[in-house]
This record gives C-alpha cells, sequence and structure tokens, in this order.
C-alpha cells in the first residue's frame, strides 16, 4: 500500500488565514487576538523545526532562493 496523502494544503493555508482574521479583527479584544496569535506562532516555530529536520531533496533550493528572491523585492 503506497502513501496516501489525507490533507490539502489549500484547506491548511484557508484555516491559517482565519486565524489571521480573528488577530486583525477589530472586533476582537485584545485577549483573543493574542490567543490566537500565540497559537499561530507555535505553529510556525512546530513547521519551522519540522522542516529543518527534514532530509534534504534535490531541486528545493530553487523553492528557497525564489522565496527569498520574493521577500528582496518586498
Amino acid at each position: 500500500m503506497g502513501f496516501k496523502k489525507n490533507w490539502d494544503v489549500g484547506d491548511i493555508m484557508s484555516q491559517v488565514r482565519r486565524m489571521i482574521g480573528e488577530i486583525r479583527s477589530p472586533y476582537n479584544d485584545g485577549f483573543t487576538g493574542l490567543t490566537c496569535k500565540h497559537e499561530l506562532y507555535l505553529l510556525k516555530c512546530f513547521i519551522d523545526d519540522q522542516y529543518n529536520d527534514l532530509p534534504k531533496f534535490g531541486g528545493e533550493e530553487e523553492w528557497e532562493q525564489q522565496r527569498l528572491i520574493q521577500k528582496l523585492r518586498q
């Protein structure tokens, strides 16, 4: 039996966008925004840590360089 992907990156990104919307919402109090932002930070740290522990694959340097160029253009 091969690998089965049980998630969709678009759905995950949509959920993160909703979190960001809650953080930025003027209708939420500071505590709600702070809590959501803390959870987003924990998620970011988890992804960074896990990504750094992954094996390297050919061609991935290109993704990272494209992201770096995008950030520098801003």
